[in-house]
């Protein structure tokens, strides 16, 4: 655990010396970090250049472990390493995930075949987003068993929620860890709009019928501002998620498995515990025997964010 939190406080810190947007300094410094880590954990650097407004030529960065034979299905470890201007230096959305997956490449197996991704260009910056992963997901060449997707990885949402972390999707079997708590939910809670506006880059991979789980900790009120810092990571849970997925990963069985809402009336209980949710919207949500309704996970939605947003730290008062 302990030598996780270094390794990942220091690729935070690298990470975050500046913003990571397209074409500006820090972005360039970050793609030469990548590079120089994959190069230091022993694996040859790969690169995937697109074309895409309003930035030009874009770069996707990975690397390819295990899976001697060409046609052996690879899992897909991905995160982007974009940022838009006005998220400052970027540490949870999306650092702390690409901090977690250059952990994942630094202990991977060889004995299973895998392809760890930084993808470019996950933000919107006027002409749509996912522009990276699309151009990964349709271009690639080799075949793709599941993507696992991680994105905003290093926070809390809002007090009570310090060790938990939102799984999605059916590429793996619910996770478990001891100093965490993953609730494996189905799609309609991070879509509630429904899938025309998929929150990461694991939209890309589902367009094209290939499995995937995606992995994060929830937008917290810092999600898209100046103080999206390193100061407000959780370095021991990025630590215990690194922990969590090694295991799954060098043991993967392909088994799937189906989300549910049966601990959803239990999120609903540690949300309404929350003095600014404590309304009987909340209450009445957490008696939901089949879960939430579209109307009623949008309406969720307009009473947390913005809550979030205008409350900031003072939430943990």
């Amino acid at each position: 655990m302990k030598q996780h939190v270094s390794a990942l406080s220091e690729h935070i810190q690298a990470l975050c010396a500046d913003g990571r947007k397209p074409g500006s300094a820090g972005y360039k410094r970050t793609q030469k970090y990548i590079t120089d880590c994959i190069e230091a954990y022993g694996h040859e650097v790969k690169t995937q250049e697109f074309f895409a407004l309003p930035f030009g030529t874009c770069k996707n960065i990975y690397t390819e472990v295990g899976g001697e034979n060409s046609e052996t299905p690879r899992i897909v470890v991905g995160a982007h390493y974009d940022t838009l201007g006005r998220s400052g230096p970027g540490a949870d959305d999306n650092a702390s995930a690409v901090a977690v997956v250059l952990e994942l490449l630094a202990g991977a197996s060889q004995d299973v075949a895998m392809t760890f991704v930084f993808f470019d260009y996950e933000e919107t910056f006027g002409f749509g987003a996912t522009k990276g992963s699309r151009a990964f997901a349709s271009e690639y060449d080799k075949p793709i068993s599941k993507a696992i997707i991680l994105d905003l990885v290093g926070g809390s949402l809002m007090p009570g929620f310090d060790n938990i972390y939102f799984q999605f999707g059916t590429a793996l079997p619910s996770l478990a860890a001891k100093d965490l708590d993953f609730y494996h939910l189905p799609m309609l809670f991070v879509e509630p709009v429904g899938t025309c506006v998929p929150r990461s880059d694991y939209g890309r991979f589902r367009k094209f019928g290939i499995p995937f789980t995606f992995i994060s900790s929830g937008t917290p009120w810092y999600y898209h501002t100046v103080n999206d810092i390193p100061e407000n990571l959780h370095y021991k849970k990025m630590a215990a998620l690194v922990i969590s997925l090694s295991g799954q990963l060098k043991s993967d069985t392909h088994i799937q498995q189906q989300p549910n809402w049966e601990r959803f009336g239990e999120l609903t209980k540690i949300i309404s515990a929350v003095p600014a949710f404590d309304n009987p919207f909340f209450h009445n949500l957490a008696q939901s025997e089949n879960g939430p309704s579209r109307m009623n996970m949008l309406r969720m939605y307009f009473k947390v964010l913005p809550a979030l947003k205008k409350l900031g730290p003072d939430l943990w008062k």
